[in-house]
């Protein structure tokens, strides 16, 4: 993907985590196919219909908890709330790229690569310590950094 996309699809993966409920980080994601046409976005945030109790407000109920450690508290991460949406709509994302604002934790970077994601976009400087780049590198999704501007 030439840098011109990947600043474009940057900055729609930072405008959609403009939705996100979580007040301690807003994480947003963008699938685009090798056209680069968008199938898929999510931010971080409550499952699909559900009431949003875990998720949102001035009270995180995960603050005690490391980020990436608890699945069951919480929010959806943006990259699982992005590839639901690709399969709620039938949609297959192999060979597709994945741009995100926060890298990937490493439960997330599973799933990017079982889902068949060939590459991962993440903002320059964006900071989150865990190993879900390491994991994605070491199955060879290809692991870029954009600058944003």
């Amino acid at each position: 993907m030439k840098p011109k996309w990947q600043r474009h699809w940057m900055r729609h993966a930072e405008l959609i985590s403009e939705m996100s409920p979580c007040c301690r980080r807003a994480v947003g994601a963008v699938i685009v196919d090798e056209r680069n046409n968008p199938l898929a976005m999510g931010f971080n945030g409550a499952p699909r219909g559900a009431s949003g109790s875990l998720c949102g407000g001035s009270t995180c109920l995960r603050a005690s908890v490391p980020s990436g450690s608890d699945s069951v508290l919480g929010c959806h991460h943006a990259e699982q709330n992005a590839l639901m949406n690709a399969l709620h709509k039938g949609i297959s994302v192999a060979g597709c790229a994945l741009i995100v604002t926060l890298p990937p934790c490493f439960g997330c970077a599973r799933l990017i690569h079982h889902a068949g994601i060939s590459s991962v976009y993440i903002a320059k400087g964006a900071e989150y310590q865990g190993d879900g780049v390491s994991y994605l590198e070491t199955y060879g999704v290809n692991v870029f950094y954009v600058e944003t501007c």
